[in-house]
């Protein structure tokens, strides 16, 4: 049983909250890593377009 599975049993026990909580601020981390990666992917396509004639 990996950590998942561990934290699904213990949801139907009164660590329910914290391990709610856990689980938002995992999602939370994840949302603002795939924001900053589009964020950075989107200036590096801009730059690139703007002077791929420096990068040869």
């Amino acid at each position: 049983m990996g950590t998942d599975g561990l934290l699904n049993a213990l949801c139907w026990t009164p660590l329910a909250g914290p391990i709610r909580a856990i689980r938002k601020q995992r999602i939370n981390r994840i949302s603002r890593e795939n924001y900053d990666k589009r964020k950075i992917d989107s200036i590096i396509n801009q730059i690139v377009s703007n002077h791929g004639d420096l990068l040869l």
